[in-house]
């Protein structure tokens, strides 16, 4: 497994970095947490709706991919197949990966591959995970990842 913190992650680089994901993987997800947790007031139903002829399912769960809330708190996570126009939507979404956090988006954008997870990022905390030996990623110019555990 791999890290990437959000200082080690050039603005050129991100680009990069999602076509790399985009084209690896076949699931995107991020959650949307409570709007109390937020203390937002608005929804994010713009992106959801842009995203929603790509919607694989919504699974509730105590948490983000990356973030694990109290037993009792249940946040959907959406799950989007990949495709060429879902790509360009959240492409065009964020200028950063660790913008994906709310009230602007939703939480913690996150890719699978095959039913697992490839690559998860922890936006408020500022941190993306690697899962995979990702020899194209790891070498990205502008990325510096930390091999943990």
């Amino acid at each position: 497994m791999y890290e990437l913190k959000e200082t080690d992650l050039t603005k050129e680089a991100y680009i990069q970095l999602l076509e790399r994901l985009f084209d690896r993987c076949d699931t995107v997800s991020f959650a949307e947490l409570p709007k109390k947790m937020m203390g937002q007031k608005q929804t994010l139903h713009w992106l959801l709706q842009e995203l929603e002829p790509y919607l694989q399912g919504i699974v509730y769960d105590n948490g983000t991919k990356a973030n694990l809330f109290d037993a009792n708190v249940s946040v959907p996570n959406y799950y989007y197949r990949i495709c060429l126009d879902s790509k360009q939507l959240i492409m065009q979404a964020a200028e950063n990966l660790f913008y994906w956090q709310q009230p602007e988006l939703p939480e913690d954008l996150s890719f699978m591959r095959k039913e697992e997870e490839y690559f998860v990022t922890n936006a408020h905390e500022g941190y993306a995970m690697l899962f995979a030996d990702d020899k194209q990623l790891i070498e990205l110019g502008g990325t510096l990842w930390s091999r943990i555990k």
